[in-house]
Protein backbone atom coordinates (compact mmCIF):
# COMPACT_ATOMS: atom_id res chain seq x y z
CA UNK A 1 0.00 0.00 0.00
CA UNK A 2 2.70 2.12 0.99
CA UNK A 3 4.71 1.46 -2.51
CA UNK A 4 1.81 2.55 -4.27
CA UNK A 5 0.71 5.39 -2.45
CA UNK A 6 4.49 6.54 -3.34
CA UNK A 7 3.88 5.71 -6.67
CA UNK A 8 0.81 7.55 -6.99
CA UNK A 9 2.43 10.48 -5.89
CA UNK A 10 5.02 10.62 -8.44
CA UNK A 11 2.98 10.23 -11.02
CA UNK A 12 0.64 13.08 -9.59
CA UNK A 13 3.91 15.33 -9.67
CA UNK A 14 4.81 14.15 -13.27
CA UNK A 15 1.26 14.69 -14.41
CA UNK A 16 1.52 18.34 -12.99
CA UNK A 17 5.19 19.08 -14.59
CA UNK A 18 3.80 18.20 -18.30
CA UNK A 19 3.07 21.76 -20.18
CA UNK A 20 -0.33 22.63 -21.25
CA UNK A 21 -1.77 24.19 -24.69
CA UNK A 22 -5.06 26.61 -24.86
CA UNK A 23 -6.24 27.02 -28.25
CA UNK A 24 -6.35 30.23 -29.40
CA UNK A 25 -9.96 31.59 -29.14
CA UNK A 26 -12.36 31.56 -32.61
CA UNK A 27 -12.51 34.36 -35.12
CA UNK A 28 -16.22 34.28 -34.30
CA UNK A 29 -17.51 34.19 -30.36
CA UNK A 30 -18.21 30.74 -29.18
CA UNK A 31 -21.80 29.75 -27.95
CA UNK A 32 -20.41 28.43 -24.61
CA UNK A 33 -23.69 26.94 -22.17
CA UNK A 34 -23.77 26.72 -18.80
CA UNK A 35 -22.87 22.94 -18.10
CA UNK A 36 -19.52 24.10 -21.04
CA UNK A 37 -16.40 25.04 -20.63
CA UNK A 38 -15.07 27.51 -22.20
CA UNK A 39 -13.09 26.19 -25.33
CA UNK A 40 -10.02 28.41 -24.94
CA UNK A 41 -9.59 28.38 -21.26
CA UNK A 42 -10.05 24.70 -19.64
CA UNK A 43 -10.14 24.25 -16.37
CA UNK A 44 -7.49 22.43 -14.38
CA UNK A 45 -7.53 18.60 -15.27
CA UNK A 46 -9.85 16.86 -12.91
CA UNK A 47 -11.49 19.98 -12.13
CA UNK A 48 -15.59 19.88 -11.80
CA UNK A 49 -17.91 22.18 -13.02
CA UNK A 50 -20.46 23.11 -10.54
CA UNK A 51 -21.63 26.47 -11.60
CA UNK A 52 -21.93 29.07 -13.95
CA UNK A 53 -22.93 32.67 -13.09
CA UNK A 54 -23.38 35.51 -15.36
CA UNK A 55 -22.43 38.62 -13.38
CA UNK A 56 -23.37 42.35 -14.27
CA UNK A 57 -20.68 44.36 -13.88
CA UNK A 58 -17.19 45.34 -14.92
CA UNK A 59 -14.27 42.72 -14.23
CA UNK A 60 -11.32 43.25 -11.94
CA UNK A 61 -9.05 42.08 -13.61
CA UNK A 62 -5.91 43.79 -11.16
CA UNK A 63 -6.50 45.74 -8.38
CA UNK A 64 -5.10 49.37 -7.58
CA UNK A 65 -1.66 49.90 -6.84
CA UNK A 66 0.22 52.84 -5.50
CA UNK A 67 1.86 53.14 -9.29
CA UNK A 68 -1.14 51.65 -11.52
CA UNK A 69 -5.25 52.00 -11.73
CA UNK A 70 -7.03 49.15 -11.33
CA UNK A 71 -7.80 47.30 -14.46
CA UNK A 72 -11.34 46.71 -15.53
CA UNK A 73 -13.05 45.39 -18.49
CA UNK A 74 -16.61 44.64 -19.82
CA UNK A 75 -20.00 45.93 -18.86
CA UNK A 76 -20.59 41.69 -18.00
CA UNK A 77 -18.97 38.70 -17.56
CA UNK A 78 -19.30 35.03 -16.81
CA UNK A 79 -18.00 33.35 -14.13
CA UNK A 80 -17.67 29.32 -14.28
CA UNK A 81 -16.86 27.89 -10.94
CA UNK A 82 -14.80 23.91 -10.22
CA UNK A 83 -15.10 22.00 -7.88
CA UNK A 84 -11.17 20.11 -7.51
CA UNK A 85 -10.70 16.58 -7.69
CA UNK A 86 -7.28 16.18 -7.79
CA UNK A 87 -4.46 18.11 -6.28
CA UNK A 88 -2.36 20.99 -8.05
CA UNK A 89 -0.22 23.51 -6.25
CA UNK A 90 -0.86 27.46 -6.36
CA UNK A 91 2.32 27.72 -7.94
CA UNK A 92 1.79 24.67 -10.85
CA UNK A 93 -1.47 26.57 -10.88
CA UNK A 94 -0.54 30.09 -11.62
CA UNK A 95 2.68 28.76 -14.17
CA UNK A 96 0.63 26.36 -16.50
CA UNK A 97 -2.14 29.21 -16.85
CA UNK A 98 0.53 32.05 -16.98
CA UNK A 99 2.42 29.90 -19.39
CA UNK A 100 -0.49 28.58 -21.60
CA UNK A 101 -2.02 31.60 -21.91
CA UNK A 102 1.25 33.90 -23.20
CA UNK A 103 1.88 31.37 -25.34
CA UNK A 104 -1.67 31.41 -26.99
CA UNK A 105 -1.34 34.80 -27.77
CA UNK A 106 -2.88 36.49 -24.42
CA UNK A 107 -1.18 39.42 -22.74
CA UNK A 108 -0.61 38.63 -19.37
CA UNK A 109 -2.15 41.58 -17.08
CA UNK A 110 -1.37 40.23 -13.36
CA UNK A 111 0.20 37.34 -12.32
CA UNK A 112 0.38 36.29 -8.37
CA UNK A 113 4.53 35.99 -7.90
CA UNK A 114 4.73 32.27 -7.14
CA UNK A 115 7.53 33.11 -4.30
CA UNK A 116 4.60 34.64 -2.71
CA UNK A 117 3.06 31.38 -1.95
CA UNK A 118 5.70 29.79 -0.15
CA UNK A 119 4.92 31.69 2.84
CA UNK A 120 1.36 31.75 3.55
CA UNK A 121 -1.52 30.26 0.94
CA UNK A 122 -3.78 32.68 -0.35
CA UNK A 123 -5.74 33.22 -3.13
CA UNK A 124 -3.54 32.48 -6.51
CA UNK A 125 -4.76 34.69 -10.00
CA UNK A 126 -3.75 34.96 -13.44
CA UNK A 127 -5.45 37.67 -15.60
CA UNK A 128 -5.06 37.94 -19.49
CA UNK A 129 -6.38 39.92 -22.67
CA UNK A 130 -6.71 38.43 -25.91
CA UNK A 131 -7.21 40.87 -28.50
CA UNK A 132 -6.22 39.47 -32.13
CA UNK A 133 -8.41 37.36 -34.41
CA UNK A 134 -10.79 40.11 -34.39
CA UNK A 135 -11.49 39.41 -30.70
CA UNK A 136 -11.10 41.54 -27.29
CA UNK A 137 -11.78 39.13 -24.64
CA UNK A 138 -10.54 39.51 -20.96
CA UNK A 139 -10.16 36.53 -18.20
CA UNK A 140 -9.17 36.06 -14.75
CA UNK A 141 -8.68 32.48 -13.26
CA UNK A 142 -8.12 31.93 -9.75
CA UNK A 143 -7.65 29.22 -6.89
CA UNK A 144 -8.84 29.46 -3.38
CA UNK A 145 -6.62 28.03 -0.81
CA UNK A 146 -8.46 24.54 -0.20
CA UNK A 147 -11.24 25.93 -2.07
CA UNK A 148 -12.53 26.03 -5.57
CA UNK A 149 -11.18 27.25 -9.19
CA UNK A 150 -12.48 30.01 -10.95
CA UNK A 151 -13.12 30.83 -14.29
CA UNK A 152 -14.08 34.79 -15.24
CA UNK A 153 -14.69 35.56 -18.80
CA UNK A 154 -15.60 39.01 -20.24
CA UNK A 155 -16.20 39.34 -24.22
CA UNK A 156 -15.82 42.84 -24.78
CA UNK A 157 -16.12 42.32 -28.53
CA UNK A 158 -19.68 40.62 -28.40
CA UNK A 159 -21.07 43.20 -26.41
CA UNK A 160 -24.28 44.45 -27.82
CA UNK A 161 -23.04 48.38 -27.24
CA UNK A 162 -25.27 49.00 -30.72
CA UNK A 163 -28.52 47.62 -28.62
CA UNK A 164 -27.50 49.21 -25.35
CA UNK A 165 -27.28 52.62 -27.10
CA UNK A 166 -30.60 52.08 -29.10
CA UNK A 167 -31.98 51.13 -26.02
CA UNK A 168 -30.70 53.37 -23.17
CA UNK A 169 -29.00 56.14 -25.03
CA UNK A 170 -25.76 55.32 -23.13
CA UNK A 171 -23.06 53.26 -23.15
CA UNK A 172 -20.73 52.34 -19.94
CA UNK A 173 -17.12 51.20 -21.09
CA UNK A 174 -14.95 49.98 -18.58
CA UNK A 175 -12.08 48.42 -20.80
CA UNK A 176 -10.13 52.19 -21.74
CA UNK A 177 -6.93 52.05 -19.68
CA UNK A 178 -5.46 54.86 -18.41
CA UNK A 179 -2.04 55.68 -16.44
CA UNK A 180 -2.08 56.32 -13.15
CA UNK A 181 -4.01 59.76 -12.27
CA UNK A 182 -3.22 61.18 -15.69
CA UNK A 183 -5.55 61.47 -19.00
CA UNK A 184 -2.87 59.35 -20.92
CA UNK A 185 -4.72 56.29 -22.84
CA UNK A 186 -3.24 52.94 -23.26
CA UNK A 187 -3.88 53.09 -26.65
CA UNK A 188 -1.71 49.22 -27.20
CA UNK A 189 -4.46 47.56 -24.73
CA UNK A 190 -7.00 49.99 -25.29
CA UNK A 191 -7.36 50.14 -29.27
CA UNK A 192 -9.78 46.53 -29.58
CA UNK A 193 -11.96 48.64 -27.79
CA UNK A 194 -11.97 52.27 -29.47
CA UNK A 195 -12.09 50.35 -32.47
CA UNK A 196 -15.38 48.58 -31.61
CA UNK A 197 -16.57 52.37 -30.39
CA UNK A 198 -15.16 53.99 -33.79
CA UNK A 199 -17.03 51.30 -35.73
CA UNK A 200 -20.25 51.82 -33.64
CA UNK A 201 -20.41 55.63 -34.01
CA UNK A 202 -19.37 55.51 -37.92
CA UNK A 203 -22.70 53.33 -38.71
CA UNK A 204 -24.77 55.22 -40.94
CA UNK A 205 -27.68 55.59 -38.39
CA UNK A 206 -25.73 56.37 -34.86
CA UNK A 207 -26.82 59.14 -32.93
CA UNK A 208 -24.61 62.19 -31.94
CA UNK A 209 -22.69 61.47 -29.15
CA UNK A 210 -21.13 63.20 -26.01
CA UNK A 211 -17.57 61.26 -24.18
CA UNK A 212 -17.99 61.57 -20.63
CA UNK A 213 -15.41 61.20 -18.66
CA UNK A 214 -15.87 60.01 -14.45
CA UNK A 215 -13.35 60.24 -12.11
CA UNK A 216 -13.60 59.08 -8.26
CA UNK A 217 -13.44 61.37 -4.93
CA UNK A 218 -9.20 60.33 -4.33
CA UNK A 219 -7.19 63.55 -5.60
CA UNK A 220 -4.70 66.40 -3.32
CA UNK A 221 -6.37 68.77 -5.27
CA UNK A 222 -10.09 67.71 -4.58
CA UNK A 223 -12.88 68.54 -6.82
CA UNK A 224 -10.44 70.73 -9.51
CA UNK A 225 -7.78 67.52 -9.62
CA UNK A 226 -10.65 65.14 -10.78
CA UNK A 227 -12.70 67.43 -12.97
CA UNK A 228 -9.08 68.17 -15.21
CA UNK A 229 -8.48 64.68 -14.89
CA UNK A 230 -11.96 63.01 -16.62
CA UNK A 231 -12.23 66.21 -18.84
CA UNK A 232 -8.62 64.97 -19.83
CA UNK A 233 -9.70 61.55 -20.32
CA UNK A 234 -12.97 62.14 -22.10
CA UNK A 235 -11.26 64.48 -24.25
CA UNK A 236 -8.54 61.95 -25.65
CA UNK A 237 -11.20 59.85 -26.34
CA UNK A 238 -13.07 61.62 -28.41
CA UNK A 239 -9.96 62.73 -30.14
CA UNK A 240 -9.16 59.14 -31.10
CA UNK A 241 -12.57 58.39 -32.41
CA UNK A 242 -12.24 61.71 -35.28
CA UNK A 243 -8.55 60.63 -35.64
CA UNK A 244 -9.95 57.24 -36.96
CA UNK A 245 -12.81 58.39 -38.84
CA UNK A 246 -15.72 59.40 -36.63
CA UNK A 247 -16.86 62.52 -38.06
CA UNK A 248 -16.11 65.71 -35.47
CA UNK A 249 -19.54 66.91 -35.69
CA UNK A 250 -21.16 63.44 -33.97
CA UNK A 251 -18.32 63.50 -31.18
CA UNK A 252 -18.24 65.90 -28.31
CA UNK A 253 -16.47 65.41 -24.80
CA UNK A 254 -16.91 66.52 -21.04
CA UNK A 255 -16.05 65.98 -17.92
CA UNK A 256 -18.17 65.49 -15.05
CA UNK A 257 -15.19 64.74 -12.01
CA UNK A 258 -16.77 62.87 -9.22
CA UNK A 259 -20.31 64.38 -9.37
CA UNK A 260 -21.60 61.08 -10.77
CA UNK A 261 -20.52 57.84 -8.85
CA UNK A 262 -22.01 55.00 -9.74
CA UNK A 263 -20.54 52.93 -6.51
CA UNK A 264 -19.19 53.40 -3.15
CA UNK A 265 -15.72 55.81 -3.30
CA UNK A 266 -15.03 53.85 0.09
CA UNK A 267 -13.37 50.51 -1.88
CA UNK A 268 -10.81 50.36 -3.93
CA UNK A 269 -12.87 48.34 -6.46
CA UNK A 270 -15.67 51.01 -6.15
CA UNK A 271 -12.95 53.96 -7.05
CA UNK A 272 -12.13 52.16 -10.32
CA UNK A 273 -15.73 51.65 -11.15
CA UNK A 274 -16.04 55.55 -10.60
CA UNK A 275 -13.06 55.93 -12.84
CA UNK A 276 -14.76 55.15 -16.20
CA UNK A 277 -15.79 56.65 -19.34
CA UNK A 278 -19.10 56.37 -21.26
CA UNK A 279 -21.39 57.43 -24.24
CA UNK A 280 -24.51 59.35 -23.96
CA UNK A 281 -26.79 60.50 -26.80
CA UNK A 282 -26.44 64.11 -27.11
CA UNK A 283 -30.35 64.19 -27.75
CA UNK A 284 -31.80 61.17 -25.17
CA UNK A 285 -35.04 59.81 -25.84
CA UNK A 286 -37.94 61.17 -24.41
Amino acid sequence: MKSFAIAFAIALVAAQRQPVSFPQPAALPEVVGNTQDFPFLPPPPGARLTETVRVDGALELKSATADDEAVLAGTSYTRKIYARTSAISSQRFVASYRDALFAAGWKLIDVTKLDEQRMQPETVTVSAHYMSNGRNIYARVTMEPDGPYEINVADVGAEDWKGALARDCRVRIPSLHFDLDRPTLREYESEPTLEKLADLLKAKHAPAVEIQGHADNIGEAGVASRQTLSAGRAKIVASWLVAHGVPAAKVTSKGYGKTRPIADNDSDLGRAVNRRIEVACLKPKP
